[in-house]
């Protein structure tokens, strides 16, 4: 192979490859500059002189047939006869100082997401501190990047939607608020805190946070956060997000699935809690074993029978109404249904349904759901697991702002 064809091989366009050489498994290439000045960095002065080499450094290249991959750059000292001063030869693929090549540097990042500084060391095969350092440099500068750049999209759509909710720090304690572009895909920001006061606050700091004017915003019933949204963008739709809401009729349905349990012979009684995940499933999902199950479970209880058909209805209801109109008359006739169900659950699940009927309804005016918010939020939990406890809030915003926007991520080359 030509000397032009092995220096293209191993990246270095500004090096001339001396000899390789391949020792227990790690190979080490001798290099010298291509150039044979240059320019003083100081005065920019061109006719610079060489004064020998004074050490030869080892840096760190990427890995290349299953060895890692050494450069042995020489120290080469230089002065300007212009200006006098001594300086030492400047390579353009490793900064001044370091013992790693920018190119393997640019490599750490794109391990370190998703898994852990510890993780990333052991296959490197590079000290945790160093690659600490170099990611977190990293992040910071990505972070701010890709979050301008999501953020500047939220802006630009003329339809925007917004996605609100809540994730725990530490659960009952400390949380934080996501806020997310559902129509772009893109997680807009972490809000510390979920109280009004923490959100008025934040947003007064954001301006491009204020200005954004999106057509509706999906929550769960959290009474903070459509008061905040009510405030904030008082022109956007507020939709009551779908699965929270369907959550009420589902612990509705299982509340007298318990109710109904207690009176049962303890053969029925164990039946119906062993089989008590059937009832929360839809119907048109169940298999056929499961569709035999039901019929037998529906059985013990003609309450526990109208209850079932009460959560299905609601379900037909979210996926069958065509208009906003045929909803909101559909709603009233589902709240109808219901009031014919005596039980304790049923009548405050009616409560809380009636006095959110409005944002409930306002999902078939833009059906959009916070289906993908959660999923953010998993990706949250599992950071955490990850980096228990991150200590410092700014790199932990960062890691979610990166990990929840990965497709954004430049990693450099």
């Amino acid at each position: 192979m030509h000397s032009h064809s092995i220096k293209d091989l191993w990246d270095l366009p500004e090096l001339k490859i001396i000899a390789t050489t391949k020792i227990n498994h790690q190979i080490f290439i001798d290099v010298m500059p291509i150039q044979s000045k240059q320019a003083c960095p100081i005065c920019a002065f061109e006719n610079t002189t060489r004064r020998g080499i004074s050490y030869v450094r080892k840096v760190r290249h990427l890995e290349a047939f299953g060895c890692p991959v050494y450069l042995n750059l020489p120290a080469i000292r230089m002065s300007c006869t212009a200006c006098f001063a001594h300086f030492v030869w400047a390579y353009e693929c490793v900064a001044p100082k370091k013992r790693y090549t920018k190119a393997f540097e640019a490599t750490l990042p794109k391990q370190a997401i998703g898994s852990t500084i510890t993780h990333t060391s052991r296959v490197a095969n590079t000290p945790a501190t160093t690659v600490a350092r170099i990611v977190r440099s990293w992040k910071m500068e990505e972070a701010t990047r890709v979050q301008k750049i999501c953020q500047k999209k939220a802006l630009a759509c003329h339809n925007l939607v917004l996605g609100i909710d809540d994730f725990a720090i530490r659960k009952g304690h400390t949380y934080n608020t996501g806020l997310h572009d559902l129509r772009g895909g893109t997680f807009l920001d972490v809000i510390p805190g979920r109280r009004i006061e923490e959100l008025h606050a934040y947003f007064n700091t954001q301006s491009t946070l204020c200005a954004l004017k999106p057509v509706a915003i999906v929550m769960d019933l959290a009474k903070a956060y459509h008061t905040f949204a009510k405030k904030m963008y008082p022109a956007a739709i507020r939709i009551a997000d779908r699965y929270h809401v369907n959550r009420y009729v589902t612990e509705a349905l299982q509340a007298v699935r318990k109710s109904v349990q207690k009176q049962l012979a303890p053969y029925a009684k164990k039946d119906l809690k062993q089989h008590f995940r059937i009832l929360g499933k839809r119907r048109d999902q169940l298999k056929n074993d499961e569709k035999n199950s039901l019929h037998r479970l529906l059985q013990y209880a003609e309450i526990l029978h109208q209850v079932y058909s009460w959560k299905e209805a609601f379900i037909e209801w979210y996926d069958c109404s065509s208009t906003y109109e045929l909803a909101k008359k559909g709603f009233e006739r589902w709240l109808t249904q219901g009031t014919t169900i005596k039980h304790p659950a049923v009548e405050s699940c009616l409560l809380t349904m009636r006095n959110w009927q409005e944002e409930i309804c306002n999902y078939h005016q833009l059906r959009f759901t916070n289906a993908a918010v959660e999923g953010k939020n998993n990706l949250i939990k599992a950071l955490q697991r990850r980096h228990f406890f991150t200590r410092n809030p700014q790199h932990y915003k960062e890691t979610i702002l990166l990990e929840c926007n990965a497709e954004w991520i430049q990693y450099g080359s």
